[in-house]
């Protein structure tokens, strides 16, 4: 008889629980800096522009390093890259405090961070299926995603107030601080491994005789490797899409976000943490645990098209809130005020917002669930790799643009048509037929969406 997976048997498990304590610490530091510097940007420059910028510094290191990235993981014992990229972060974190006033200093450090960042998810990510068992990985998946967005809840949350109240310098020392904590408490963990398969332990010889040559060479043929298995495998392929697509969405938004709320709302952009930023977060967390208890009983597909689906309405709502709220139109105050100065128009963010992180988590949950149980394990943490750099790579053009478009044309239309274009995504997911004929797709590209799809009535 199976054994049952339980939130408790799983957080049981030593190495989960390690991975798990880390995950909070370094999400925690990651997202309040996030949200810090995408407002300190945006007041420093009053531009939605040079936000995009920020968010460009942000999502370039994944598409530059994240293939070789994820054939060095494959190798390395998982437990000394965690270590080692929790000291070098805190350092990190710690130096914004004396450059935080240098527009080309702080992108620098952010690109700096990030690529680390890198490194990091994809060995915490492929850690996952090795340290827990088969049957526990979408239990296992529901807590990290559950205390990713807590931790996203609780870092965006106290930013806001911290930088509006105390300075950016309690912001970035508070997350110096947690990744120095994080860094000691790795030094406990234990070995996070996975053998290595042929082409690996050449790579390994390689490294350690330092013939530089042999080692990119190997490392393209593990990557073209990677690349011919995702092509053959359309649920990781789809699953890579789908999450590359939130990606995309999630940096628009933060573009977005800083000029939405102060120009077209008249909301301080730093209360974002109330309105946005924490509803938003509960919606993520409540979602999470939800899938956590009932997502094994539901047909993933199917969650993922009407949560996409629903997400694009949101999106949509929030676009022509502007332009069809009465308290926009006659709102007395011509500079940004408290968020508590609008109570109508912030409860319905608030809900909104709520409702959209269970949307969110109902689609990255079933998706990345897919996508490990579809990769073998020695190749695990190079799936994950190419996932990062399509994830980032779709991401950096639409960033660009948005700020650019939002500074030309305003937030507004820009949330509608991203709107737009994420509810035609969510109904091809459920009636791909609308899309494309019967004759215009193969039979196994029609298998995989559903054969009853294009069944003659």
């Amino acid at each position: 008889m199976r054994e049952k997976s339980t939130f408790a048997s799983v957080i049981a498990n030593r190495g989960f629980l390690n991975l798990w304590i880390n995950q909070i610490l370094v999400q925690l530091s990651f997202n309040s800096l996030n949200f810090a510097l995408i407002i300190w940007v945006f007041k420093m420059t009053d531009s939605n522009t040079a936000v995009s910028a920020l968010l460009f510094s942000i999502y370039l290191p994944p598409v530059l390093l994240g293939l070789f990235a994820g054939v060095l993981v494959d190798i390395i014992d998982r437990r000394k890259i965690i270590m080692v990229i929790n000291f070098f972060l805190a350092l990190c974190f710690f130096s914004l405090i004396f450059f935080k006033m240098n527009l080309l200093a702080i992108f620098a450090i952010t690109f700096l961070v990030n690529a680390l960042g890198n490194f990091y998810a994809l060995a915490e990510a492929s850690a996952i299926p090795i340290v827990v068992k088969r049957n526990q990985l979408i239990t296992a998946n529901s807590i990290f995603s559950a205390t990713l967005y807590s931790a996203f809840l609780v870092g965006f949350g106290l930013a806001g107030p911290l930088l509006a109240h105390l300075g950016i310098n309690w912001v970035f020392g508070l997350e110096g601080i947690a990744l120095t904590f994080a860094f000691l408490l790795s030094l406990a963990f234990p070995s996070i491994t996975a053998l290595p398969d042929a082409q690996g332990q050449r790579l390994i010889a390689a490294l350690s005789k330092k013939k530089y040559g042999k080692i990119w060479e190997i490392g393209l043929i593990e990557i073209m490797e990677t690349i011919r298995l995702i092509r053959g495998k359309l649920p990781v392929l789809t699953s890579i899409i789908i999450l590359a697509g939130v990606q995309m969405g999630i940096g628009i938004v933060a573009v977005l976000v800083p000029g939405f709320l102060e120009r077209s709302l008249h909301i301080k952009a730093t209360d974002a943490s109330y309105v946005l930023v924490i509803p938003l977060g509960l919606g993520i967390v409540t979602g999470g645990l939800i899938l956590g208890r009932f997502g094994i009983k539901m047909v993933k597909r199917s969650l993922v098209s009407w949560s996409i689906l629903f997400a694009g309405l949101m999106a949509f709502i929030v676009g022509i809130a502007p332009i069809i709220s009465p308290a926009i139109r006659y709102f007395g105050h011509p500079m940004p005020q408290a968020f508590f100065y609008q109570p109508s128009l912030s409860q319905m963010l608030m809900i909104g917002s709520f409702l959209l992180g269970i949307a969110v988590v109902s689609i990255l949950v079933p998706s990345q669930t897919v996508l490990q149980q579809n990769a073998p394990e020695k190749d695990r943490a190079k799936v994950f790799s190419v996932l990062g750099v399509v994830m980032y790579g779709l991401s950096l053009v639409p960033i660009l643009l948005s700020g650019v478009l939002a500074d030309l044309f305003g937030t507004a239309p820009i949330f509608i048509g991203l709107g737009i274009v994420i509810i035609l995504a969510g109904l091809f997911g459920l009636k791909p037929s609308l899309f494309f004929r019967k004759k215009e797709l193969s039979y196994r590209v029609r298998e995989f969406l559903g054969l009853g799809h294009w069944e003659e009535k």
